[in-house]
């Protein structure tokens, strides 16, 4: 970004010291990364106060630091108040969208908003110059900063949108103002905050209240209560399916190849059979969401197609390794039921004769329904017809109880760090060079699943494979 220091103080109504001559370049939350021409923001949070960390900042080149309280302690850059720097933040961002000619896309959904936003990136930048967050920083801090951080001058940025509680979307979708969004689907997530999966379709709608006159709007329809809300709120919303081959954007995955996957794509009157690196059914709402995205802004089918072909995941998202006896898949990034439910079915489908391991640990912010969701989950589980189960996490009991009432006839192991993994396989013979075993590995963030992937490619070796 460019801004006079002048104009931030106008738009944040802050009061404070002389800014006139001053130009803010970038705009920091960490004092550690401060940079001459940067405006520092401090934050409050429970456990660190960014107040404390003003003056370092201002030794470090800040050009000037936005407050919530005078800063007497502060020298040599003036300090501009205002009541909330949290809400400042996305207000800078809102003005500072305002006064670009870029276009927004802005991406929400229950599972894979991040593998969706980076390929719709990925296949802009093809033809386009393109801005995105960095990672998943797609929150109330997260989604400013990335907008903040984009120079003004490229064609679109594509800005993913997370929420976790009720609100949150009324904060964000102003914030990103899209000129076209981007709803893949919904699953019960975050029903701590959401309430039901009702709720979680009407808080993701509600970023279809924000599109910009004159924009698009494209919803998966395969998920009824999404679907219903987002023509409710705005009636000339565009059809995407996995389900649906009528519908204008559709996808669906015809089986494996030896670089991935191939779909059979629809782009309005197009049809494409691709060949692409993603493994798994599940992967089609992807592609047709960052497909539709990309033929919405003008790229033709095949410049999308040529351009999904070269497209790479972001890490620990269904990323095949080969071991020395088979295959694991790092899908450990996070985990609700329905991307749980998903990776599931694409790893049993991979597998096919040969044994399956799931590696599983909790699922959060579940809410009341966290006992229920992991009893369907070791439901889930024993209709893959897996060898074993290893489970970490406090819901284990509930998981063997969903196993157990399936029937289930494999092993059930509960573990507590990566280095119980590899015995058990061997225990079980499925670590042999000709098994052909296939293992999943996947749970919520804070579950540190990737300590047995770890595990496990330290113990057998590990060479990259289709779907990274």
């Amino acid at each position: 970004m460019k801004m006079e220091l002048s104009r931030i103080a106008t738009v944040l109504n802050a009061v404070g010291e002389q800014t006139d001559g001053r130009t803010v370049t970038r705009v920091q939350i960490d004092s550690r990364v401060v940079q001459p021409g940067d405006l520092f923001v401090c934050l409050p949070g429970e456990r660190v106060d960014g107040h404390s960390f003003a003056a370092d900042a201002v030794r470090k080149g800040a050009v000037a630091v936005l407050a919530q309280r005078p800063l007497p302690e502060v020298d040599g850059a003036p300090v501009l108040l205002v009541r909330d720097t949290f809400k400042a933040l996305g207000d800078l961002a809102v003005a500072w969208r305002g006064s670009v000619q870029s276009r927004v896309v802005a991406v929400t959904g229950s599972a894979g908003k991040t593998t969706v936003k980076e390929l719709i990136a990925q296949t802009l930048a093809a033809e386009m110059s393109v801005a995105k967050n960095h990672k998943n920083l797609n929150n109330q801090i997260g989604l400013p900063l990335s907008m903040l951080a984009a120079s003004g001058e490229e064609d679109v940025w594509v800005m993913e949108v997370g929420i976790s509680r009720q609100g949150d979307m009324e904060e964000l979708a102003p914030i990103a103002s899209p000129d076209l969004a981007v709803i893949h689907n919904i699953g019960p997530a975050h029903l701590e905050g959401l309430g039901s999966l009702r709720g979680v379709a009407e808080a993701k709608a509600h970023l279809l209240t924000s599109v910009r006159r004159g924009g698009a709007a494209i919803v998966n329809r395969d998920y009824p209560e999404l679907w219903e809300a987002a023509q409710r709120i705005f009636p000339s919303v565009r059809a995407m399916s996995t389900q649906n081959e009528k519908a204008p954007y559709f996808c669906t995955y015809l089986g494996p190849s030896q670089q991935g996957g191939v779909f059979l794509l629809r782009l309005e009157d197009e049809r494409l059979e691709v060949d692409l690196p993603f493994l798994g059914a599940h992967f089609a709402e992807n592609v047709v969401a960052a497909a539709s995205a990309a033929y919405l802004l003008g790229m033709s089918a095949g410049s999308i197609v040529q351009a999904l072909a070269k497209a790479q995941l972001p890490d620990q998202r269904f990323a095949a390794h080969h071991l020395g006896f088979g295959t694991l898949i790092d899908d450990t990034y996070n985990a609700n039921p329905l991307s749980m439910s998903r990776a599931i079915q694409a790893a049993t489908e991979l597998a096919g004769n040969r044994p399956l391991v799931l590696v599983l640990g909790d699922m959060l912010e579940l809410g009341s329904e966290a006992e229920a969701e992991h009893v369907r989950l070791g439901e889930r589980a024993a209709a893959s017809g897996c060898a074993a189960v290893v489970y970490r996490g406090g819901f284990a009991k509930a998981v063997a109880r969903g196993l157990a009432q399936a029937g289930f006839k494999g092993r059930f192991q509960e573990v507590r760090a990566g280095a119980e993994l590899p015995p058990v396989l061997e225990d079980l013979g499925l670590t042999k060079e000709q098994a052909g075993t296939v293992i999943l590995a996947k749970g919520s963030r804070s579950s540190r699943m990737e300590e047995f992937v770890t595990a496990l490619r330290s113990s057998y070796g590990s060479n990259g494979g289709a779907g990274q």
